[in-house]
C-alpha cells in the first residue's frame, strides 16, 4: 500500500499571526542568543566615546547597559553609534533614546537606529560560523599520538579485513535459509560456525592479539589517543555483536553482568547477520571469554571432586554468583550425591539470582530434591565488603570461591575480603579466589572497545593477597587452562 500524500495547502488556507503577533515587530535577540558573538555599543556623547554591554538587539534597534556617570533622556539623538560584535561592525550611524528605566541598579536605555537597519541575518551566519569552530567541529586530532607506527598500522589493517568480510558475509547470508543461520541443531549450521571461527574468527583474534602486544608500550599520557584510534577504526564492527555491545553499554552500570556472561557460556554465535555473529563468536574466541570458561571448569572439577571424596555433609558458598554456570552443569551431570549439599548463592545482582533459580530449581526438583539445599542471597556488594557478619547465620562451610570479583577491588578491599571469606571456613576448609594476571593478550580489546577495566594481579601478587589475609593458611596457586586467570587457593588450619 503507497503511503497517503500530504495534502497541499493553497495561499487562502495558510494561517498567520494571531494576537500581539498581528502587528508585525522585529525579533529581539538577547546578548546570550548571539553568543559566542559578544556584542557592546559604542556611544560618543559630548565627545567622548563610552561602551556600553550590550542586552539585546533587533534590525531597527538595541537595549545597552548605560553609564551611570552619563546623562540620558528620553529623545535625545546620538549622532555617533556603533554596533560591535567581536570584530564585526555591523550597526554605525545615528540612534534616538526611546526608553530609560531602572531594573535591579542598573540603567537600561533602549536605542532605535536611525536612517538604516542592522542585518541582523548576517549576524545570524556569523554566530553559526563562530559556533561550529567553537563546538569542536572542525578536528581537534584527539587519536593524534606521535609514533607507535606498528600499532596503527595493525588496526587499520584489521579495519580493511573487516570490511571485506563483512561483504562477503553479506553475499553468503544471501545464499542461506533462515534456520542455518538462526536455527540449531542443524549439519549446515554447524559447519556454518565452524568455517566462521576457523577462518574469519581465527584471523581477527589472532590481530587482536598482535595489536595488544603493539599497545603494552604506550606510555599513560598517549593511551587515551590510541582509544580513539581504535574506536574510530574499529568500533563499529565489533559493537554489530550483541555480545560486544552490552559489554561497552553496561546497562547494568558494570561490565560481566550475568547477560555477558550467558552469551559466553551459552550464545556465543549471536547477531542479527550473519557478520553480527561473527563478530561474537570473535569476542567468545578471545583469550579472556575462554579463561570465564576455564575457570568455571576448574570450579566444578573441585566442587565435584570434593562431593566424590566427602562422606558427610558438603556446604558451599559462591560469592558474586553470576548465572552459577558451574553449578547447573555439575549438578546435571553428577551421577549421585552421597551426602546431603547445602548452597548459598550470593550476588547483588537479583536478575542474576533469579536467572541461576530458574535453571537450578527443576534440577534439584526432579534429581536432588530433599538431598540439596540451595539459598540465595540478594544483598549489595558494599555490605559484602563491611559487614563481616553477613554469613554468620549459615554456619561455617567446607568450599567458598569468588571467580570475578577481585578483579575489581583495590588491594586493602580485596585482603579484607579475603580475610572475611577465610573466617567463614571450618578448619580443612578451601577458598578459592581468581584473578586475572596482567598478561591477559585480550586487554586492548577489553579496554579499547568496552571500557572494560579489571585490577590485574601477577601470581605472586595474588599470593601476597592471600598472605596478609590469612597468614597461617596453607596457600597455593590452581590453573586454568588459558593461563591468565588463576586461582590462590587457601587451606584453613
Amino acid at each position: 500500500m503507497t503511503a497517503p500524500l500530504h495534502r497541499v495547502r493553497n495561499y487562502e488556507e495558510l494561517d498567520g499571526a494571531q494576537g500581539r503577533e498581528v502587528f508585525f515587530r522585529p525579533h529581539r535577540y538577547r546578548a546570550a542568543d548571539l553568543l559566542p558573538l559578544r556584542g557592546e555599543v559604542m556611544v560618543k556623547v559630548a565627545g567622548e566615546s563610552r561602551a556600553c554591554p550590550l542586552l539585546d538587539v533587533s534590525q531597527n534597534g538595541a537595549a545597552v547597559e548605560w553609564p551611570k556617570d552619563l546623562p540620558v533622556s528620553i529623545g535625545d539623538r546620538l549622532e555617533n553609534v556603533a554596533v560591535r560584535f567581536d570584530e564585526h561592525e555591523p550597526y554605525h550611524g545615528e540612534a534616538r533614546v526611546g526608553s530609560v528605566r531602572e531594573m535591579g541598579g542598573i540603567t537600561i536605555v533602549g536605542l532605535s537606529f536611525e536612517g538604516m537597519l542592522l542585518p541582523v541575518d548576517e549576524l545570524l551566519d556569523l554566530r553559526s560560523i563562530r559556533s561550529f569552530a567553537g563546538e569542536g567541529a572542525m578536528p581537534p586530532g584527539l587519536w593524534r599520538a606521535p609514533g607507535y607506527d606498528r600499532f596503527k598500522v595493525l588496526v587499520s589493517e584489521l579495519r580493511l579485513y573487516l570490511e571485506d568480510a563483512e561483504q562477503q558475509m553479506a553475499k553468503l547470508e544471501k545464499e542461506l535459509p533462515w534456520h542455518v543461520l538462526h536455527g540449531d541443531g542443524s549439519v549446515a549450521r554447524s559447519a556454518l560456525v565452524e568455517k566462521v571461527r576457523t577462518t574469519l574468527v581465527a584471523d581477527v583474534v589472532r590481530a587482536t592479539e598482535e595489536i595488544d602486544a603493539a599497545v603494552r608500550v604506550v606510555p599513560p599520557a598517549h593511551a587515551q589517543a590510541l582509544v580513539q584510534w581504535s574506536r574510530r577504526h574499529l568500533h563499529p564492527f565489533f559493537m554489530q555483536s550483541p555480545s560486544m555491545n552490552r559489554c561497552a553499554s553496561k546497562p547494568f552500570g558494570y561490565p560481566g553482568d550475568y547477560e555477558v556472561m550467558r552469551f559466553i557460556y551459552e550464545k556465543p554465535f549471536e547477531g542479527p547477520t550473519l557478520f553480527a555473529k561473527a563478530m561474537g563468536l570473535s569476542f567468545d574466541q578471545t583469550c579472556a571469554a575462554r579463561a570465564v570458561r576455564h575457570r568455571k571448569d576448574l570450579v566444578k572439577r573441585q566442587l565435584r571432586n570434593l562431593i566424590e571424596t566427602r562422606r558427610g555433609p558438603l556446604r558451599v558458598l559462591a560469592v558474586a554468583c553470576g548465572p552459577a554456570q558451574e553449578l547447573v552443569e555439575l549438578l546435571e551431570e553428577l551421577p549421585e550425591l552421597t551426602a546431603p549439599l547445602e548452597i548459598v548463592l550470593f550476588d547483588q545482582d537479583k536478575g542474576a539470582l533469579a536467572y541461576a533459580f530458574r535453571r537450578l530449581k527443576p534440577i534439584v526438583d526432579a534429581r536432588w530434591a530433599g538431598s540439596v539445599k540451595i539459598v540465595y542471597l540478594h544483598e549489595s556488594i558494599k555490605r559484602l565488603l563491611r559487614d563481616t557478619e553477613l554469613f554468620a547465620g549459615f554456619g561455617k562451610f567446607d568450599l567458598v570461591y569468588s571467580v570475578g570479583l577481585f578483579d575489581y577491588l583495590r588491594p586493602a578491599t580485596a585482603v579484607g575480603l579475603a580475610r572475611n571469606l577465610e573466617a567463614q571456613l571450618v578448619e580443612g576448609g578451601r577458598a578459592f579466589i581468581a584473578n586475572m594476571v596482567p598478561e591477559n593478550p585480550s586487554r586492548w580489546y577489553m579496554e579499547h572497545h568496552l571500557d572494560w577495566w579489571l585490577i590485574y594481579r601477577s601470581r605472586p601478587e595474588l599470593l601476597e593477597i592471600a598472605r596478609r589475609a590469612a597468614p597461617q593458611a596453607r596457600l597455593q596457586i590452581l590453573e586454568e587452562e588459558s593461563g591468565v586467570n588463576p586461582f590462590v587457593e587457601i587451606t584453613k588450619v
